[in-house]
């Protein structure tokens, strides 16, 4: 025969105590230290760990940057083109160089609208290249180039860079062989983008002679070395 329990068999005490925590035992062989066994808050937090910046994937590595002459700069054609060279020659993967250049061509000076014309038009390019050229009365030659290309306009803002400001014959010396190491990794050397700056260079050089023989027509003293 079963018992039963009837509500006059619970006690009150049993009816409104109140529950007890089950705290587990810690093994025997297992000895805690404040120190390396902080204690577990109730409810854990995950938080998320940072990342440090890998420096691999940096669209812009640490190398140093190309900065605009002004006219009272001393670093002469030569030199320029020697730091142009070991600027990309340190940069040996090919999608670092095109990092290289865009980084260059957000820094490119802008271009005037007004001189975004048909006879600033640089030919024999695969994109658009507008060169604007002018001799200042002490020989310098001053130049702008502006492209609808990211990576033209790269190339572009590091021929400003290497000879804007520059004297005639400092610009005529610089050949297509001195910067060689800006092409992009490109398996072939008639590729258009090698092709865009070898045209823009040539460019630049042409309207220099240009400008000289102008100023030699009216002024046969006149003197295109600095």
């Amino acid at each position: 025969m079963g018992s039963s329990i009837t509500r006059s068999h619970l006690s009150p005490s049993f009816l409104f105590a109140k529950p007890v925590n089950f705290i587990p035992s810690t093994p025997s062989n297992i000895q805690l230290n404040p120190s390396k066994n902080p204690p577990i808050s109730r409810f854990a937090i995950n938080y998320p760990k940072s990342r440090k910046p890998n420096p691999k994937k940096s669209p812009i590595n640490n190398h140093h940057h190309l900065t605009f002459p002004t006219k009272s700069s001393t670093t002469t054609v030569s030199e320029k083109v020697k730091s142009l060279d070991f600027e990309f020659k340190s940069l040996p993967e090919p999608i670092d160089r095109v990092r290289k250049l865009l980084h260059y061509a957000a820094i490119l000076p802008p271009f005037d609208e007004s001189s975004r014309i048909q006879e600033n038009r640089v030919f024999g390019c695969t994109t658009q290249v507008w060169l604007e050229a002018r001799m200042e009365s002490n020989g310098a030659m001053r130049f702008s180039l502006d492209s609808d290309s990211e990576i033209t306009k790269g190339f572009c803002s590091c021929l400003i860079w290497l000879l804007d400001g520059a004297h005639a014959d400092d610009v005529l010396s610089v050949k297509t062989e001195d910067l060689v190491e800006m092409n992009v990794g490109l398996p072939s050397r008639g590729n258009s983008r090698v092709n865009t700056w070898h045209n823009v260079l040539i460019g630049m050089q042409r309207r220099t002679v240009n400008l000289v023989e102008h100023h030699q027509s009216l002024d046969p003293l006149f003197s295109s070395c600095s």
